[in-house]
């Protein structure tokens, strides 16, 4: 079947370990739309990470926050929304902050960070190179529960810098108790983070549901990820490619492998189908 939908991941993915998107791979997403193949970003990042270095035109739809949202870039319409309940979102960032742990919560299509962490991850960012990502998608905020509890776009996602592993099997338990939230594992700054959402913020259902309305087949349809909040894009998708910098449990659960996101791993899929298509005309 000819492929009409690429879903492709960002962070790992679509950049290099820098946070650098290659002339090559952006020259492959370009071809790919010319080609009438309809581009996907599929991401964690909220929709104000996904910055305008990275917001190519041939990009129809951003789906963010790992599901929580699907947007249409051309009209700039939310076209699907999960959320989390504000009881259940007070009560987890409430149980993270006793521990100490460091928590963003995500409305908007902003991250918001209380001050100290808020801070710590200014810091981080910077010796990473990738300040212009932080001061993009994060904001300081004096008081969380009151962000919450006024929020009217709804809670699209906590991230909780859960580092060590008894920590986060801790915090996996506790936001366990609430009923309609998913959580994944992605890897942290530091180890590990913990994030939560609504049950159907799912990078996989939102791909589905994105193909469905354009009128596009699951078999029609191609991912490519690296981390575990992309497993249900690569499970949701007719064919799934892993990084060569993904995951163990990423490479298992998908078709295919390609190169590493510093030698354009995704472009090299982008390429091989779009020589495809054109063999087949």
């Amino acid at each position: 079947m000819p492929t009409k939908l690429i879903g492709l991941d960002i962070d790992g993915t679509l950049l290099t370990s820098r946070k650098e998107l290659t002339r090559r791979t952006r020259a492959a997403v370009e071809a790919a739309s010319r080609a009438g193949i309809r581009i996907a970003y599929v991401t964690g990042r909220p929709l104000c990470g996904v910055m305008e270095n990275i917001r190519l035109s041939a990009v129809s739809h951003i789906i963010a926050s790992n599901g929580s949202t699907t947007h249409d870039t051309a009209a700039g319409a939310l076209l699907r929304g999960r959320f989390i309940p504000k009881n259940a979102a007070k009560q987890i960032a409430a149980a993270a902050l006793r521990r100490g742990l460091g928590v963003t919560v995500i409305t908007g299509g902003l991250g918001y960070c209380e001050r100290p962490f808020y801070d710590e991850l200014m810091a981080d960012y910077a010796a990473y190179g990738n300040l212009a990502y932080g001061q993009a998608s994060r904001r300081s905020c004096d008081d969380l529960f009151a962000l919450i509890e006024r929020d009217r776009a709804g809670i699209e996602n906590i991230c909780i810098d859960t580092n060590d592993e008894a920590t986060h099997l801790t915090m996996t338990g506790e936001a366990s108790r609430w009923p309609g939230l998913r959580m994944v594992t992605t890897r942290g700054r530091r180890g590990r983070n913990l994030e939560i959402g609504h049950a159907e913020a799912d990078k996989g259902l939102a791909f589905l549901e994105l193909a469905r309305s354009l009128g596009i087949r699951r078999d029609e349809t191609l991912a490519v990820g690296d981390d575990g909040n992309d497993l249900g894009l690569l499970a949701a998708a007719g064919v799934a490619v892993a990084m060569g910098n993904a995951t163990d449990e990423v490479k298992r659960a998908c078709q295919r492998v390609t190169a590493d996101n510093d030698h354009d791993g995704a472009a090299l899929v982008i390429e091989r189908i779009i020589r495809k298509e054109t063999a087949s005309l």
